[in-house]
């Protein structure tokens, strides 16, 4: 499902905050994605495969939030920005059911020959406050007459 364009880059400045997106994905989310990927590792669908590798119950695919993070900058871009680049830190896992939320900042806006870079700091966050993933991201937004 396409995200709704989420803010005016034009009015971003440095240390703004980015919008918010919640997000509870369940087994059957994470079956699709990982049927659509390829990937059928019993951990992220088995709660039997994840207890025996000493998970509480099966796991959210690394890709699969990074699938989220880059349709969150890709709906930030509308309708004419592009994402330059995404790296991501895995730092905790997620488990499916759990509401996690999707956020960030800008840290840095640049001129470029073709417009703006728009420098963010993004994270994933469990319903307990911790971060379970750290990103950092740019976009390139045209200038207004390209």
């Amino acid at each position: 499902m396409p995200l709704p364009r989420l803010v005016d880059l034009g009015e971003l400045v440095e240390g703004t905050p980015l919008p918010e997106r919640s997000l509870a994905p369940d087994i059957m989310d994470v079956a699709r994605f990982i049927g659509a990927a390829g990937f059928a590792i019993p951990i992220f669908l088995d709660p039997v495969a994840a207890r025996t590798h000493g998970l509480e119950r099966p796991l959210i695919p690394a890709e699969y939030k990074s699938a989220f993070l880059l349709a969150y900058l890709r709906a930030l871009a509308k309708p004419n920005g592009r994402v330059v680049r995404l790296q991501s830190g895995f730092r905790r896992p997620d488990y499916h059911g759990n509401r996690f939320t999707i956020g960030g900042q800008v840290t840095r806006i640049e001129e470029a020959e073709d417009g703006r870079e728009v420098n963010l700091e993004l994270w994933i966050e469990q319903a307990t406050g911790d971060r379970s993933v750290r990103s950092s991201a740019v976009l390139l937004l045209p200038n207004a007459e390209s």
